[in-house]
């Protein structure tokens, strides 16, 4: 099977980075919330009076932590899908400069018509 370059699979390749880097934040911080909450949980096993205050200050600084987290983990995939597109697009210009630079070499290659009668 002979491979053939195809610039819509590295297209669909930085969609599909695109769209995981959209749900990295969300998903970072809803596993910070859980971490910390369940942190907060486990500090607090000796203060039972203290256990709401102690979840919920957890829950916020897991979710902090979380949706940074996921913000730079988002981040470099979006850098990745941009490199794998401004790939593509030098590819494409490059492609294009070369077709015509043939096309100017081809045309002086050529004896120049004269007009006869």
């Amino acid at each position: 099977m002979a491979v053939r370059y195809d610039p819509s699979v590295i297209q669909e390749h930085a969609e599909d980075l695109y769209s995981r880097a959209s749900r990295l934040a969300m998903l970072y911080g809803f596993m910070g919330i859980v971490f910390g909450a369940a942190i907060g949980f486990i500090l607090s096993a000796s203060a039972e009076d203290l256990r709401p205050v102690a979840l919920t200050g957890g829950a916020v600084i897991g979710v902090i932590i979380g949706a940074s987290m996921g913000r730079s983990r988002a981040f470099a995939l979006e850098l990745q899908a941009q490199v794998a597109l401004c790939q593509v697009a030098t590819e494409a210009n490059t492609r294009r400069t070369a077709e015509a630079a043939e096309a100017a070499q081809r045309q002086e290659s050529q004896p120049p018509l004269q007009q006869v009668g």
